[in-house]
This record gives structure tokens, C-alpha cells and sequence, in this order.
């Protein structure tokens, strides 16, 4: 009798080690992705994107792509292209890295293999449908997912106003996609490890920008303390949450904002010694798409070019330039988004 228990607990333990990711063979989910917050009181951040998931052999083999614009306004004005690919395979993880044209792969760890209970730390509250599907509704500590066979249909986030959605808008399941889907670019790979075998360190924010923090903040929000209620943190916790989200925008406007000044000079310079209107275009062909990166307007094509159209556009210039000039010792000395959305206010 005790032989049959023991052969019956092992067998039930061996299910559970092997359990699989998702309780559907295969599919393909199409999710849209908004939030956003007051990064600042001088500035803003919208976030706006569109993610593909295909899976098959229970989610054992994954690929989730993912598209998205993140726009701040007001004192800091930045936009940012967001593109990433990530595949699942039964031992590993290999990410797109399109800024630099490879593949990082990297071994599964004890983490992946043992899955992610997406329950975890949550309430079931009720039943809801999303895109056509019912799932069900579970609530914790900031965060809500609705959940159908272990895969996220709908996941709700507001960790110190920050808010982050991802919700189905098409879901197909027990699909047959061709092996083309799941191919990778063409790209060299490139191998790295865990250290200590692990994926989450103490810091759960870390991440390489602003998409993948929020996104990692949404995902392991359930995490907190739930005894620590999130509504109760102070005001310098969220200044402090704020600052360590935003650094990659940091970084980006200390870089981006001299050069900014630098190419405004090389741009008055340049249209001071022109004579026509596809010269002086030239010109601010170099500003103007600087402009377009931080997501602010870019000055129209110059049609008509007298030596009013000239003057009017120099000054401008000059102002601008002025202006700017001013706000660069402030630049220089800014350790993090708030100071430095204090000094373009």
C-alpha cells in the first residue's frame, strides 16, 4: 500500500515538473498595448504598440513580437521607436537585437523550465470575455490579468499611476502556422549566461529602456508585499520609481540635447551664406530630423527665399538657439529625468 502511495505522489510530482506553459497546443494571439503616466509635473509619456504571440507544442516553442512608440511631451519632448522579437524554444531564449543586427541566446534557466504560474499572488475576482474568448478575471496588489489555460488575455497595471495595458484584440487558437513563422533574421548570434542561474534579480526594474522596465514593472507587480499597499508610498518613492524608469530617456536627452544646440549652430551658419531655396532646405535638413526624433514638429520646406524669408527664419533660429544655449549648464548638471524636466520647463 505504501509502495502504490509513493508510486502515485512520484507520478503526480513528475506531472507537475513537466507541467507546460499554456493548456493549448497552439494559436496565435494579436494584442494592442496603451498606457502611459506624468512622468513629471512639467512632462508626459504616452505609450502605444501592437504585440503578435504565436506558440505551439503547448507553449513550449513561443515567438512574441512586439511594435511600439513611446512619446513624451511637455518640457521633454522624446520619441522612440520600440521593436523586439523574443523566441522560446525547450532550452532557450533567444532575443532580436535590432539596433545591432544579432541574436542573444541565451540557456534556459531552472526559472524558465519551472514556468510562470500567472496566478501567482492574485484573487480570482470573476469572468470576463475578451476578443471572444471568456476568461477568468484575477486581482492583486495593483495589478489585474484576465486568464485563459495559463495565457494572459488581458493584463491591467497601475504601479504609482503608472499605467500599462495589454489586451487581445484577435485570438486563434489550435492554428497551423508554417515553420517561416517562427524563423528569426538573418543575424550572427551571439551566447551569454545567467548569473546564478537566475533571471530576476533584486532590482525587478532592470532592464535595457523605458518599454521592457514598464513592462517588467506590469509583470511583476504581484510581487510586492500585498500587506504594502501601493496607494500609501510616498511621494519621493514614486519620484525615486520615476527617475529609475525614465533612465534610458535620461540618457538619451543628455546626449541628444548639445548635439541638438551644436547642429542649430552649424544651421545658422549654414543659411547665413546661401542664396536660393534648395540650399537654404539643405541646410536644415540636419535640425529638422533631429526635431523629428524628439517628436516635435519640423520647420516647412522653404519655398520662397528674399532676404525677408531669410531674416525672419534666422531669427527664429537665434531665439531658439538662445534659448537652448541657456538650459545647457542646467542639462550638464541634471542626475536624472526630474532634474532635467525642471530645466526645459
Amino acid at each position: 500500500m505504501k509502495t502504490i502511495l509513493f508510486i502515485g505522489m512520484a507520478t503526480l510530482l513528475h506531472a507537475e515538473a513537466f507541467k507546460h506553459p499554456f493548456e493549448v497546443e497552439s494559436g496565435m494571439v494579436l494584442y494592442k498595448i496603451s498606457g502611459g503616466t506624468q512622468l513629471t509635473p512639467e512632462t508626459n509619456l504616452s505609450i502605444n504598440g501592437k504585440t503578435k504571440l504565436h506558440f505551439k507544442d503547448w507553449g513550449e516553442v513561443k515567438l512574441e513580437e512586439e511594435n511600439g512608440v513611446i512619446v513624451t511631451t511637455g518640457a521633454i519632448k522624446h520619441k522612440q521607436y520600440i521593436k523586439k522579437s523574443e523566441k522560446h524554444t525547450k532550452d532557450t531564449v533567444i532575443t532580436v537585437d535590432y539596433a545591432n543586427e544579432q541574436l542573444l541566446e541565451r540557456k534556459k534557466s531552472s526559472h524558465d523550465i519551472s514556468g510562470i504560474d500567472e496566478t501567482a499572488s492574485l484573487t480570482k475576482i470573476g469572468e470576463e470575455t475578451v476578443a471572444g474568448v471568456p476568461c477568468e478575471m484575477w486581482e492583486g496588489a495593483g495589478v489585474k490579468k484576465c486568464i485563459y489555460k495559463n495565457i494572459v488575455l488581458r493584463l491591467e497595471s497601475n504601479l504609482l499611476d503608472v499605467v500599462y495595458v495589454k489586451e487581445a484584440t484577435k485570438v486563434i487558437f489550435d492554428s497551423n502556422a508554417s515553420t517561416e513563422v517562427y524563423t528569426l533574421p538573418d543575424f550572427p548570434v551571439q551566447e551569454f549566461a545567467l548569473f546564478k542561474d537566475k533571471i530576476k534579480t533584486k532590482n525587478r526594474y532592470k532592464a535595457e529602456n523605458f518599454y521592457n522596465i514598464l513592462k517588467e514593472a506590469a509583470l511583476d507587480v504581484s510581487d510586492i508585499n500585498t500587506t504594502e499597499s501601493i496607494m500609501d508610498l510616498r511621494d519621493e518613492e514614486r519620484i525615486q520609481f520615476i527617475n529609475h524608469i525614465s533612465k534610458d530617456i535620461y540618457k538619451r536627452q543628455k546626449k541628444f540635447l548639445p548635439k541638438l544646440l551644436r547642429s542649430m549652430k552649424k544651421t545658422r551658419e549654414c543659411l547665413q551664406t546661401v542664396e536660393d531655396p534648395a540650399a537654404a532646405n539643405q541646410c536644415m535638413e540636419y535640425c529638422n530630423q533631429m526635431k523629428a526624433q524628439m517628436g516635435s514638429k519640423k520647420d516647412k520646406e522653404i519655398i520662397l527665399w528674399d532676404e525677408k524669408q531669410k531674416n525672419s527664419l534666422l531669427d527664429k533660429i537665434e531665439d531658439e538657439l538662445i534659448d537652448l544655449q541657456s538650459r545647457i549648464p542646467c542639462v550638464n548638471r541634471a542626475k536624472n529625468i526630474t532634474d532635467l524636466s525642471s530645466c526645459m520647463k
